[in-house]
């Protein structure tokens, strides 16, 4: 009996580790490729703690699969650091030269999903309360006159369902123009900072177009309380594909024209993307994150099921560098707001 158990455990180890592993790949390979990889790196955290607890297993057994355990967690460190905010407590005196505000508000709560009749008005207040420079939206109501009711921030320009608000003029604006048959959106705004100007990127990429009941199936199976049919999970994983796909392209294109920037760059926004994927690596490159420069703890900013952790983001060049990271968690739509002080170098 003992025989067997040993040999089971041992099954379920290098099959955690080789997903772990598997894991590390999913930023470098695109999913247009290869759509394997970023499947497992959905599963990453799960992965992850599954690992952490087989290290301490096999430490109290002494036994050397605990080394390569710890030298698998080791060699994923940096893509640990991108989950998990190892920095400390932050000084409120440094000073800073802009300020912004991420905010996934889903449709400003109009169809009543929180079921609390003051949320749109809460909503509202709390953007209109920001004291930074500037806003970024995503899944704005398009409302009629709804830019009229952040009287804080009197500049704006909006696309779709995303829109850039700023307390100063915005010196020129654009959008990028996706084909129609991704549901994505990105603008982009000129500001003027400390006698230089700053393009700031607002964007919202594909979601997975999860469904009420595939979300409740979700639930249940990561609760254990419910079981799938084939075709009920043939369905999902086809969603999670096609979106991981298209937001791969969606990348890209976003980063070629970042890439044509003459002016340092902010981006932030929804990406709908964990840090351990192509969409966050490609978007990523050759700039700062500000969650891993200052953020603490988790840092999830989905406070739905799936895809929890952190797929709202703020990135800049690195002619800045960040002064502070917050993810408030006031809970006025399905998303955590994210805001970050930014110092020009």
């Amino acid at each position: 009996m003992k025989r067997i158990i040993d040999t089971f455990i041992r099954i379920i180890t290098w099959t955690a580790i080789l997903g772990l592993l598997g894991s590390y790949t999913s930023p470098y390979v695109n999913p247009n490729t290869c759509y394997l990889s970023s499947l497992i790196g959905l599963a990453y955290h799960y992965l992850l703690i599954v690992n952490l607890i087989l290290l301490l297993y096999w430490i109290a057994r002494w036994k050397k699969t605990a080394w390569l355990i710890l030298f698998v967690l080791a060699a994923g460190y940096p893509f640990m650091r991108t989950y998990y905010g190892m920095n400390g407590p932050i000084s409120g005196n440094t000073p800073y030269d802009i300020s912004i505000l991420s905010y996934n508000v889903r449709q400003m709560d109009i169809y009543g999903w929180s079921k609390q009749k003051e949320t749109p008005q809460q909503l509202e207040e709390y953007i209109n309360r920001f004291p930074g420079n500037l806003v970024c939206l995503q899944e704005v109501p398009q409302q009629k006159g709804i830019f009229a009711r952040f009287s804080t921030y009197p500049y704006y320009y909006h696309q779709k369902d995303i829109a850039i608000l700023s307390r100063t003029p915005l010196l020129n604006t654009g959008f990028i123009d996706f084909d129609k048959k991704y549901m994505a959106a990105c603008i982009y705004a000129d500001i003027a900072v400390s006698n230089d100007t700053v393009r700031v990127y607002c964007v919202h990429l594909e979601s997975y177009r999860l469904g009420d009941k595939d979300r409740k199936l979700l639930q249940k199976l990561s609760e254990g309380k419910g079981q799938a049919l084939s075709e009920e999970v043939h369905s999902i994983v086809s969603l999670l594909i096609a979106a991981n796909k298209n937001r791969a392209r969606q990348a890209e294109i976003i980063k070629k024209h970042m890439n044509r920037s003459s002016y340092p760059v902010i981006l932030c926004g929804d990406f709908n993307d964990t840090p351990l994927s192509y969409t966050y690596s490609t978007l990523d490159d050759d700039m700062q994150d500000s969650f891993v420069e200052k953020g603490r703890g988790l840092g999830n900013t989905y406070i739905g099921e799936f895809p929890s952790f952190r797929i709202d983001h703020i990135l800049h060049s690195s002619s800045f560098e960040t002064v502070s990271y917050l993810r408030d968690t006031v809970k006025f739509s399905d998303h955590y707001p994210i805001q970050s002080k930014l110092k020009k170098n």
